[in-house]
């Protein structure tokens, strides 16, 4: 394609030397070298002296115009070499010149007749005219689509109106040249092939609108084997890029003033398009701040009344009748160091999309260095084996090896038993965050629930209650007062190995005389054998009713501050 911009439309065209001496006042001007350059472009017109005295300054538009008297050898090299448009010499006819330069400027005898001034106002008033039909053109195609934008039409309406003022194909793509907006065009293009075609052009595309001024450049496009001729437009707010407008022409023989149309219009898509991106992102923000809020006030039931929960689940379309389990998350930090911030967010958002199904609704928020997730399962039929348990496991098991994919780390995973009603999200949330506690604690290996952990959920209930309290508190204060406190993991680690001495000081990675010891110091401290199996029982539900209490207020502390 040439590099030469031409007419727009119906238009006057961009003036370039070929179409400067077409006109009436040059009709007797000749060429006498550098006929091959004629589509110059030209702006301007100066005298000789100003060309020669300008130092560092772009003279690639600039016609030097000298009478022949003028000109001698000096000021003729340094025309060759001053990179103008072009050299008009007024003279006889008979006018003679240096050998020309291949790499020089084209030299243009004009008749004597012609006077400076006519040429100078010739050139000027075509370079001006060329140039306000420019700006007339980009302020029709920015009304048009500002228009748009006002009225709230968005982006599909942006595309549509586009390819109808340019007759070519339109797509606006992300970041990730993922398709956001399309208009097939007159060609009735598939947005699915133009999205590959435009994918495998990457490369090219990145560099040329980093090369070109405004961010605009022309590319080859292979759309299924058939090439079209693309003007592609960055993006750009704030000095970060933010997607692209691509333009596909389906003309087969473009023509120049065609390309310099289509520059112009998406120059001034890129910034109406931008501006429609960052409505609809900070509409998004909005609305996932909303969303995110009201995550937080189901998991932590904070509603003024049932009314206000209604409301504010209607407006999310959130049946506030279905069943919901919840699940958590947590690796003691999902946030790897050196990553962003917002990476535990996205986290979240990923978790949204796991398992997707009609029907399954799933709500996530971050919660400290929690992602909670709310999940929709399936109602209890009498008679029938609930679904729920087998659902939420499903999807915890998947969530856990997601998130460890991401983080590169290992992942807990627990979830609570499924409730009925929006309301009793809250208590779900509750044992959620006691089952991923006691799995910390038991150090649990598979992802489990609060059911899973029968027991303690048995006990927690007497955990929480005074009696409780003291039970466990008359067994483990004498352990946990003899010096170093280290008793009571003795303990549990010789109750969980089963009263298995060696067993216990492997994993306590003691020597098996000093296991000795401490279990007789253990037994003088509780006035009674700790090798019986009463007392072994006694002390490992005295560990865990004070693991479970600990655990809970734990837990109640998070929620009322979360």
């Amino acid at each position: 394609m040439s590099s030469a911009v031409a007419a727009l439309g119906d238009g006057p065209a961009e003036l370039t030397l070929g179409r400067l001496l077409q006109e009436r006042l040059l009709q007797g001007a000749r060429v006498l070298s550098g006929d091959q350059l004629l589509d110059r472009p030209v702006q301007w017109c100066h005298p000789l002296g100003d060309v020669l005295g300008e130092q560092g300054v772009d003279l690639s538009t600039t016609v030097a115009l000298a009478d022949e008297a003028e000109l001698d050898s000096r000021r003729w090299s340094a025309l060759q070499k001053s990179e103008c448009a072009a050299v008009f010499v007024r003279g006889s006819e008979a006018i003679k010149t240096p050998m020309a330069r291949p790499d020089g400027p084209p030299i243009v005898w004009v008749p004597a007749s012609v006077s400076r001034r006519s040429l100078v106002e010739l050139v000027a008033t075509l370079g001006l005219a060329h140039q306000t039909y420019v700006l007339q053109y980009g302020q029709r195609v920015h009304a048009s689509l500002a228009h748009l934008l006002h009225r709230g039409a968005g982006l599909t309406a942006l595309c549509s109106r586009l390819a109808r003022m340019s007759g070519c194909g339109v797509a606006v793509l992300d970041n990730n040249l993922h398709l956001l907006a399309f208009d097939p065009g007159p060609a009735r293009l598939d947005p699915h092939a133009v999205t590959i075609a435009v994918k495998a052009s990457q490369r090219q595309l990145l560099a040329a609108t980093r090369s070109e001024p405004h961010r605009v450049a022309v590319l080859e496009l292979a759309v299924r084997e058939k090439r079209y001729a693309c003007v592609v437009g960055a993006i750009e707010l704030v000095e970060q890029r933010e997607g692209w407008v691509v333009l596909i022409d389906p003309t087969a023989a473009l023509t120049e003033h065609d390309l310099a149309e289509h520059r112009v219009a998406v120059e001034q898509a890129v910034t109406i398009v931008g501006t429609e991106l960052l409505r609809i992102r900070g509409l998004e923000r909005a609305e996932e701040r909303a969303r995110g809020n009201f995550v937080h006030a189901l998991l932590h039931g904070r509603f003024t009344n049932h009314a206000d929960l209604v409301a504010r689940a209607s407006h999310h379309a959130f049946d506030a009748d279905a069943r919901y389990g919840v699940v958590v998350a947590h690796s003691g930090g999902l946030i790897a160091r050196g990553d962003s911030p917002t990476k535990l967010a996205d986290m979240a958002r990923e978790a949204a999309r796991i398992l997707e199904s009609e029907g399954q609704e799933t709500l996530t928020a971050v919660v400290g260095d929690v992602i909670a997730v709310i999940r929709r399962v399936s109602e209890a039929h009498r008679g029938q084996r609930d679904p729920a348990a087998e659902e939420l496991r499903d999807y915890a098991t998947s969530l856990a090896r997601r998130l460890s994919e991401r983080s590169h780390r290992f992942v807990l995973v627990a979830y609570g038993r499924p409730m009925a009603g929006a309301a009793a999200i809250v208590e779900s949330y509750r044992e959620a965050r006691v089952a991923l506690d006691l799995r910390q604690r038991l150090n649990v290996t598979d992802v489990c629930g609060f059911a899973d952990l029968r027991v303690d959920s048995v006990l927690l209930e007497l955990a929480q209650q005074e009696a409780g309290r003291e039970f466990s508190a008359e067994i483990l204060e004498p352990l946990r007062n003899e010096r170093d406190g280290s008793l009571v993991e003795v303990a549990r680690a010789y109750v969980q190995a089963g009263g298995n001495l060696n067993e216990a000081a492997r994993r306590l990675s003691v020597h098996r005389n000093t296991m000795l010891y401490k279990l007789d110091r253990i037994t003088r401290l509780l006035q009674s054998d700790f090798r019986e199996p009463d007392m072994q029982f006694g002390v490992w539900l005295a560990i865990r009713l004070s693991d479970l209490d600990e655990t809970t207020r734990r837990v109640n502390r998070d929620l009322s501050s979360g």
